[in-house]
């Protein structure tokens, strides 16, 4: 017989030394509805860099990969705070869901800076979000009501300044964007939030390795829809350079795969609330670029496989997913290297020699070819690979 369950509970603040806490299914819902925006944003790139327009469809992918990040995130922290999955909590959540598939339609029109539908959808979400804290201050923890007060008043401030933004004349958007984007970001740091005072460590790690399944799931995607649409367009090409493409990808998913799951960043917690701020707030370029890599295989596809459709050259194509490879290295490193308590010479060194390697192979695509540039990558990263395998069992002997 199913427990009764009231369908309305006081919010407690979750103990940070419990033990395991899996995902709930709400938030793997959640999880799953986001992803929908991450695929339009990413989309929304690939076609702007075919159009030539590299520039500005970075920076419109930038800008709405942000604000679809920030409201992923925001939710993540605040549900491994504060998670009751009563009734109130999973319908302000469901809000917030609808207002993820509002940020999806909404991209393509943000892409050129017009953020009308973007911007009614992220405070939609961000109102939904700041009726959560308000059930905190009602009915939780005493000790967090002031730290629920500040994180009301301060998100519907932003919320505000995010409407009148639609009056800002276009040709001073992007400043404006930027200079409010960076206010809504510090938020929890003015209102002094301390990660460290409830939840879960284990859980937000997971939390954050789930999403970065998802989006590992759909630079495959982007990149398998892209080959299948090549191979039914009835285009005259020759298929040994885009199965060469399509292998050394998924080796590079593979390989990222494998890095982001055994690279280190699980001392954060031990190094006080700004490494936890770091380490939460450096996955946004996590994200953004696996996310991006994903655009740039099918970008490379598309250069491969109907040259005339793309109006950049193979240096500036094979340069999208190899910049995207460097920074999610060069982010882990970075992330690492503020958690830990000294990092090895040899790991900075490698993952350092497999960004430049990626780099350099992108520059010499015009003489390699692009799927040369990508075979060279996954080399790279394979390597990385098993030079963390063999050290991990350097510093870890098999038991006899």
């Amino acid at each position: 017989m199913v427990e009764a369950k009231r369908w309305r509970v006081p919010i407690a603040t979750r103990d940070h030394t419990e033990g395991h806490r899996q995902a709930t299914w709400l938030e793997l819902f959640f999880d799953l509805a986001f992803v929908v925006a991450v695929a339009q944003a990413a989309l929304q790139f690939e076609h702007a860099a075919a159009e030539g327009h590299v520039g500005d469809g970075l920076l419109g992918y930038a800008f709405a990969f942000a604000a679809i990040w920030w409201i992923w995130v925001s939710f993540t922290w605040f549900a491994n705070f504060f998670d009751t999955d009563d009734v109130p909590y999973r319908l302000l959540m469901m809000v917030m869901i609808a207002g993820s598939l509002g940020l999806a339609a909404g991209v393509p029109q943000a892409a050129h800076l017009d953020f009308r539908i973007f911007v009614v959808s992220y405070v939609v979400m961000r109102l939904a979000y700041v009726a959560q804290w308000g059930r905190v201050y009602r009915t939780g923890d005493p000790a967090m009501r002031p730290l629920a007060l500040r994180m009301m008043a301060w998100t519907t401030f932003v919320q505000l300044g995010w409407v009148a933004f639609l009056l800002v004349p276009v040709d001073l958007r992007v400043e404006a964007w930027i200079v409010w984007f960076a206010l809504d970001l510090a938020v929890p740091v003015i209102a002094r939030w301390d990660p460290r005072l409830g939840g879960h460590w284990g859980h937000i790690r997971e939390r954050y390795g789930l999403f970065t399944i998802i989006v590992l799931g759909e630079a495959v995607s982007a990149a398998t829809i892209a080959v299948s649409g090549a191979v039914d367009s009835g285009l005259d090409f020759d298929t040994a350079p885009l199965l060469t493409l399509a292998a050394a990808g998924l080796v590079i998913v593979f390989a990222l795969w494998w890095i982001y799951f055994d690279f280190s960043g699980g001392h954060a917690f031990d190094r006080g609330p700004r490494t936890v701020y770091v380490w939460a707030y450096a996955h946004y370029l996590v994200f953004a670029s696996v996310a991006a890599l994903g655009a740039g295989i099918a970008l490379a596809v598309a250069r491969i496989t109907d040259p005339h459709h793309v109006h950049l050259g193979d240096r500036a194509v094979a340069l999208i997913p190899a910049v995207a490879v460097a920074i999610l290295l060069l982010v882990t490193l970075l992330i690492e290297t503020v958690s830990e308590h000294g990092m090895a010479p040899g790991h900075v060194a490698a993952k350092l020699t497999a960004s430049a390697v990626a780099i350099g192979a992108a520059l010499l695509a015009p003489a390699i070819t692009i799927q040369g540039a990508a075979v060279v990558t996954a080399l790279a990263l394979t390597g990385l690979v098993v030079y963390g395998v063999v050290e991990q069992h350097r510093l870890v002997p098999a038991e006899a």
